[in-house]
């Protein structure tokens, strides 16, 4: 039996919009459906109710009180900043939250337990999770290269810029921002070691982020020390991209029984034992298709897991303590 799909209003579209959730919804119109679009840019808000052919609403709390709407993506903040949290809160229902709110790790906190106590789901987007270089590691860590141990990121001159595409309407007017990679990659370790980290140190002027995780008992019984440390370092490279080559994010691990290195979102090398590869994986599911769909699934009532607002507190945590 087909099921029917989930019905999405959009808060805000921002940035990202054209080149990553567009495309994506569009791959899983089956699956999800935009049914009324709000945006602080009203012609914008217009051409995305044409490419998705819902309706254009005037006001955020129309949209999420709207009975056709199942469901939120909360892409730019706009100038109402965090005052759309306290909107979504009202209404209850579910959230994909890819804007940056502007709260604090402690205000973020006191909506996680409001969220809790009345059921309410809240995804934060951290798409680095599912990335196909990602989740093809994960598929390697649980069947040939054991459990990570060390994990060194060099955080690409690119990654740092102002967010791309954008523009100052959709920031309130001023300037975009930079990027904060520190606290998608902070977050993408903690959801490899499955923990949080024990110690967190910063150096070279904050470029670098270590951070220490509980050891693990070694699995291997002839091994002389019982436990295996584990640790991530983060560090922004200072040096610029090499002419006619783009510059991309590159991940390092170091396994139980083997190392991979992640090159951008979908390339991954990979050396156990005897055996290595190299593997191009552009002809997966984007991260974005990846997200909405794991969020279409928790609407619908799956435990399938996904991230909520105690992952991203305890990333912005991290970066708190700078």
């Amino acid at each position: 039996m087909t099921t029917a799909p989930v019905n999405i209003g959009l808060i805000g579209l921002g940035p990202y919009w054209d080149n990553q959730y567009r495309p994506a919804l569009a791959k899983l119109k089956q699956r999800l459906r935009v049914v009324a679009v709000y945006d602080n840019v009203r012609s914008r808000a217009e051409q995305a109710a044409r490419e998705t052919q819902s309706h254009v609403v005037g006001g955020i709390t129309a949209l999420v009180s709207r009975p056709d709407v199942q469901a939120v993506m909360w892409l730019d903040a706009g100038w109402q900043g965090a005052a759309i949290m306290s909107m979504l809160l009202d209404r209850r229902k579910p959230v994909l939250l890819g804007a940056k709110s502007g709260l604090s790790s402690s205000a973020l906190q006191v909506i996680y337990q409001q969220a809790t106590t009345h059921g309410q789901i809240i995804v934060p987007a951290f798409p680095k999770r599912g990335t196909p270089a990602s989740i093809r590691l994960q598929e390697l860590l649980a069947t040939q290269l054991g459990r990570p141990q060390h994990i060194e990121i060099q955080i690409a001159p690119t990654s740092l810029s102002a967010v791309p595409f954008a523009t100052s309407a959709d920031f309130g007017g001023v300037e975009p921002p930079s990027q904060n990679p520190l606290l998608e990659w902070s977050d993408w370790v903690q959801y490899l070691f499955r923990s949080a980290p024990q110690t967190v140190n910063f150096a070279n002027n904050n470029q670098s982020l270590l951070l220490e995780f509980a050891p693990t008992i070694s699995t291997d019984t002839t091994a002389s020390e019982p436990t295996k440390s584990r640790s991530a370092k983060l560090s922004i490279c200072s040096t610029p991209p090499i002419t006619d080559q783009p510059a991309c994010d590159e991940v390092r691990v170091q396994c139980e029984h083997g190392t991979a290195r992640l090159i951008g979102s979908s390339k991954i090398e990979w050396t156990c034992g005897e055996d290595s590869s190299s593997e191009t994986l552009t002809n997966e599911r984007t991260e974005i298709e990846v997200l909405l769909d794991l969020f279409c699934r928790r609407v619908l009532g799956s435990l399938v897991p996904v991230p909520d607002l105690s992952d991203l507190i305890r990333a912005m945590q991290i970066l708190d303590r700078v």
